[in-house]
C-alpha cells in the first residue's frame, strides 16, 4: 500500500497542533491538585512475552487511505479512515467484510466533518465522533433496516481549554479531553463544551521547567475511558508513559517505561520537535486490562529510510488496572488502531502498510483464564 502521509509528517503536525514503586521524593513529579494517592512506577520489561500471528481481511468494496481507528458490535466494524477522500467513517459487516454503510462526509458544511480524530461505538443509536478542526462532537444514528447513518445532535466546544485532538467518551452528556495548553492532563466538559472539571497535571520529572504549551505538544497523548469501573488511562504519543486515573477514589498511576518521558527539541520557545521515540498510537481500558498499541522506533531511524519504515506499531503492551505489566505480544503485523473484545477473546486492529488492512487477533488462553493475580 503506498502511504499517503509519511509518519514523521503526521506525528509532526499532531504534536504542532496541539514493576518498581519509586520512594526517592526528589524523583517524583510535584503533588497534582485533585489526586489524592499519586504512585509512580518504572519497569524494564514485561513477564510475559508472546509472539501472535493474525487473521487478515481484505476489505472488498472500496480502499481505506489510511485507517486510523477501528471500534466494533456485536455484527460491525465502525472504521475511521483519517484521510478518506469523501468519508471519514465507514461501517462493515463482521461475516464478510462488506461495506454497509458510510458517513461523515468531509467538508465544512452544518452536516459535514472537517478533520475526524476519534470514534466511539456505544451503541447503534449512539456513535459519537470528534472533529478536532471545528472542536465539535457529532453523534450519529446507525439503521441497519435500511443501512443508513444520520446525524442526530453536535455538540460545539466553545470553551478555550478545549483544544485537543484526543477525546474520550464519559455519559451521553459528557466527555473527556487531554488538554492542549498544558495547564491540565485532562478536562472534562458537556454537551454545552463548558469545562466542568479538570483532572491530573503533565507527569514529568525530567522538563517541570518547560511552558505549559510545548510540554504538552511534546506529550501528547490518546486516552480511554472504562464507564463502570472508572478508570480513564492516557497513553503518550512519543516515548513511554502510560497514566492510569481512578475516579472514583482519585488516585493515579504513573508507568515509565524503558524509554521513559518524551524527548523533544524546543523551537522557538514555542514548539516542541519529537526527536526520541515513537509511542503509542491506541489504548483501550477493558473489564479486564489495559490493553496499548507501542512502536518503539526512534525518529532518528525512521528519518534515515521512511519509505522502508512501516507505520505502526508492532506491539501491544498489557497492564493491570493498577499499572503492573502483565504482558507484551509481539505481532506479525505493524499495527494502528486496536479494539479488544475479551468476551470472544479477538482483537480486531488495523494495518495501513498492507492490502489486507483488517487484522484479528485471538487473545492468549492465559489471559483470559481464572488467573485473576494481575486483575487490580
Amino acid at each position: 500500500m503506498k502511504k499517503i502521509f509519511p509518519l514523521v509528517v503526521l506525528v509532526v503536525l499532531a504534536v504542532y497542533l496541539g514493576t518498581q514503586l519509586l520512594s526517592d521524593a526528589d524523583e517524583r513529579p510535584p503533588f497534582v491538585e485533585g489526586i489524592v494517592d499519586d504512585y509512580e512506577i518504572k519497569y524494564s520489561s514485561f513477564p510475559q512475552e508472546v509472539n501472535l500471528a493474525g487473521e487478515d481481511f481484505l476489505i472488498k468494496e472500496g480502499f481505506l487511505r489510511y485507517p486510523f481507528r477501528i471500534r466494533q458490535d456485536e455484527d460491525c466494524l465502525y472504521i475511521l479512515d483519517l484521510h478518506g477522500p469523501e468519508f471519514y467513517c465507514h461501517i462493515y459487516g463482521k461475516n464478510d467484510l462488506s461495506r454497509i454503510a458510510s458517513f461523515a462526509p468531509k467538508g465544512n458544511g452544518p452536516q459535514e466533518v472537517l478533520q475526524a480524530m476519534d470514534i466511539h461505538v456505544v451503541s447503534k443509536d449512539s456513535i459519537f465522533l470528534f472533529d478536532t478542526n471545528k472542536r465539535e462532537i457529532t453523534l450519529w444514528r446507525f439503521s441497519p433496516a435500511d443501512s443508513t447513518v444520520s446525524l442526530k445532535e453536535s455538540y460545539s466546544m466553545r470553551d478555550e481549554m478545549i483544544y485537543s485532538s484526543n477525546c474520550t467518551w464519559e455519559t451521553d452528556s459528557s466527555f473527556f479531553f487531554t488538554d492542549k495548553s498544558g495547564a491540565n492532563r485532562i478536562v472534562k466538559c458537556n454537551k454545552s463544551g463548558e469545562v466542568v472539571e479538570s483532572i491530573g497535571s503533565i507527569p514529568t520529572i525530567q522538563n517541570a521547567e518547560e511552558k505549559e504549551v510545548v510540554l504538552a505538544q511534546a506529550w501528547n497523548s490518546y486516552i480511554s475511558y472504562h464507564p463502570s469501573r472508572q478508570i480513564l488511562v492516557v497513553a503518550t504519543q512519543l516515548g513511554d508513559v502510560l497514566e492510569v486515573y481512578h475516579l472514583r477514589d482519585k488516585s493515579r498511576y504513573v508507568l515509565y517505561g524503558p524509554y521513559k518521558e518524551p524527548i523533544y527539541d524546543t523551537y522557538q520557545n514555542r514548539y516542541a520537535i519529537p526527536t526520541g521515540i515513537m509511542g503509542y498510537s491506541d489504548v483501550q481500558v477493558t473489564d479486564r486490562y489495559i490493553y496499548a498499541v507501542f512502536h518503539g522506533r526512534s525518529f532518528e531511524d525512521i528519518i534515515k529510510d521512511p519509505r522502508g519504515t512501516p507505520d505502526g506499531g508492532q506491539f501491544i503492551h498489557i497492564y493491570s488496572h493498577t499499572g503492573v505489566p502483565v504482558s507484551r505480544l509481539t505481532l506479525d503485523h505493524f499495527i494502528y488502531g486496536i479494539d479488544v473484545d475479551e468476551e470472544n477473546g479477538v482483537i480486531w486492529a488495523t494495518d495501513i502498510n498492507s492490502e489486507e488492512q483488517i487484522v484479528r487477533y485471538s487473545i492468549p488462553d492465559v489471559l483470559l483464564g481464572n488467573n485473576t493475580m494481575f486483575n487490580t
